[in-house]
């Protein structure tokens, strides 16, 4: 009963991890530079020119990519793509490696190696260390939050926004 209890355990146990394969992801182009799939998001899909997938399984860097898609723009000069630890070392003064990193407000949690943003989208970068969360001041664990504001319609809008501040009222006697 052991015996098959062990053989039915290690059956199951390689029939999950076997179908872990699968869910590799393509390896992603666009103008000939290597991103990941989430960086595709912040790309405006009216500048696309062509599509162009291969089926063949790549590796790239000792990583295995279940093919690939190339993507051509309309502009290929138009774009100076650059990595996350680029956008660190060059719009902010972080030292420290303890980063988490944020498009738009949103948690980068995947492919932070190959995340990539086209310099030209990038609004503003935001950065708050983690002594200004309350709750995080008396914690061991210190790290900064970089929170890259790209050229959408609604930042844009913000940034514009001009606010008054006063109690007075204008031109009223």
């Amino acid at each position: 009963m052991k015996y098959i209890l062990t053989f039915a355990l290690i059956f199951f146990t390689s029939l999950f991890f076997g179908q872990g394969n699968k869910t590799e992801e393509p390896a992603m182009f666009f103008d000939s530079n290597l991103v990941s799939t989430n960086s595709m998001e912040y790309i405006d899909p009216n500048e696309i020119e062509s599509v162009n997938v291969i089926k063949k399984d790549t590796t790239i860097n000792g990583v295995l990519h279940r093919g690939q898609i190339n993507i051509t723009s309309k502009n290929p000069k138009k774009y100076d793509f650059i990595s996350l630890e680029q956008i660190k070392s060059e719009f902010t003064k972080i030292k420290s490696n303890d980063v988490i990193y944020m498009v738009n407000r949103a948690f980068i949690t995947d492919n932070i190696e190959t995340f990539k943003l086209d310099r030209n989208y990038i609004l503003e970068v935001e950065v708050t260390n983690s002594e200004e969360f309350y709750n995080l001041r008396k914690s061991d664990a210190k790290f900064d939050i970089i929170n890259i504001l790209g050229k959408t319609k609604e930042n844009l809008e913000n940034k514009n926004k001009i606010l008054l501040r006063g109690h007075e009222a204008i031109g009223v006697k």
